[in-house]
């Protein structure tokens, strides 16, 4: 039987350097159909003819004439060729070169799965997951070696299915940036799809931010307002308090403290007052796609039946240990 097509896209906007890197792991991923997309979102560093010089026909190359990291996404993975499709940041390096037929075999083991969200590590402990891009339902001490359902995805590093972006239409254009995932992720659970977490297919992040909401940062700025629109464009007026309440608050106070208060009262203003292009969207999620969503961040696991040809099959896969959510089993 023929192995399905798979795509790597990779967004990108000058950082050559990493992307050199993140680009040369992916060479290295054994599989028979293979296509590898740079996205460029109008880099100035040298990014293309570094790619044209020392990887020429290896990949193909987007030139985007505006600078959009979700739109740049959505742009790769509209040209993808593949029925999956991995797709990373600039600075993200693929671990092992079997990460293909690891994700591939679990996409046709659990056809219900749109999307796998993989283990994201530092260069200082490529083995553990970053604490960074633990949003996940389990706590990180007894989930990060563990398969989970989640709701909540790192836009990173992740593979897809192609028919879940179809059936979605990917991440919204209009946000620009920031808090994406989590707009998407709802879409994706009320399309009917489940969001795994995988520990097993690892990936280390050359470059990782930490401690932005306590420096002056436009990603302060884009974080808040994207998520008071996806409060307008998901949620019911009483769920939307909940939903960003705490995070207009909390982040209120940091402003204060760290100097950025014009941000967060330009992101509160904005991200209320809504332009009509996110007004227009606005279609509440159903109160079965709620319920969904809060069965699975209570986290229920369950143990795999290695007796059963799902586990035989998953043998080198999945440890005896490891244990995946029941949500959507």
């Amino acid at each position: 039987m023929q192995e399905p097509a798979v795509s790597v896209v990779i967004l990108t906007h000058n950082r050559k350097d990493l992307l050199r890197q993140s680009l040369s792991s992916c060479l290295k991923l054994t599989w028979p159909e293979l296509e590898i997309i740079i996205v460029d979102n109008v880099s100035t560093d040298g990014t293309i003819e570094m790619l044209e010089e020392e990887f020429g026909s290896q990949v193909r190359v987007i030139r985007r004439t505006v600078d959009s990291p979700t739109a740049g996404r959505n742009e790769g993975f509209r040209s993808a060729k593949g029925e999956f499709i991995l797709s990373l940041d600039n600075d993200m390096v693929v671990l092992d070169p079997e990460s293909i037929q690891k994700a591939v075999a679990l996409f046709q083991q659990f056809p219900r799965v749109g999307l796998l969200t993989l283990r994201i590590s530092g260069v200082e402990d490529p083995s553990s997951p970053l604490r960074e891009h633990w949003w996940h339902p389990v706590p990180f001490e007894s989930g990060k070696d563990h398969f989970c359902y989640t709701d909540y995805f790192s836009e990173g590093a992740l593979f897809l299915r192609a028919s879940t972006f179809r059936d979605t239409g990917g991440y919204d254009d209009d946000y620009f940036a920031c808090f994406e995932s989590v707009d998407l992720a709802f879409r994706i659970l009320q399309a009917g799809y489940d969001i795994l977490y995988v520990p097993t297919i690892g990936t280390v992040e050359l470059h990782v931010s930490r401690h932005e909401r306590k420096t002056r940062s436009q990603r302060n700025y884009y974080f808040l307002r994207n998520k008071i629109w996806t409060a307008w464009k998901n949620c019911t007026l009483l769920r939307a308090i909940g939903f960003i309440g705490p995070r207009v608050l909390k982040d209120g106070m940091l402003s204060m403290q760290n100097g950025w208060f014009d941000l967060w009262f330009r992101a509160v203003s904005e991200g209320i007052a809504a332009p009509s292009v996110i007004r227009r969207k606005r279609k509440p999620l159903p109160s079965s796609t709620w319920k969904r969503i809060q069965q699975i961040r209570e986290g229920h696991t369950w143990e795999l039946d290695r007796t059963s040809s799902v586990a035989l099959q998953s043998e080198l896969l999945i440890p005896a240990e490891t244990t995946l959510g029941s949500v959507g089993s």
